[in-house]
């Protein structure tokens, strides 16, 4: 299963000193989501994976899903478009 390392920004920490982290914190940069429109699906590591990858594929694997990351604008950017998932 092809997968990409799942990207912290260097300002993740000052963003949440500064946002505060709660369940519409962007997981890469920490900065508020003005919607949950994007994400990344991912297994332990955290690694993303191709967002047409199942769940039954996952666990064929061996693998066990953190589930979606959600992401903002600029940062779902970061990723090839096979990797991200529309809300």
């Amino acid at each position: 299963m092809k997968t990409l390392e799942f990207l912290i920004s260097e300002k993740f920490d000052s963003n949440i000193e500064k946002y505060g982290y709660d369940e519409n914190s962007c997981d890469c940069c920490g900065k508020q989501l003005k919607s949950k429109s994007w994400a990344v699906n991912t297994i332990e590591g955290p690694e993303v994976i191709l967002a047409s990858v199942t769940d039954e594929e996952i666990e064929n694997e061996g693998l066990y899903s953190q589930g979606l990351f959600y992401l903002g604008a600029s940062c779902i950017k970061k990723y090839p478009k096979e990797y991200r998932i529309k809300l």
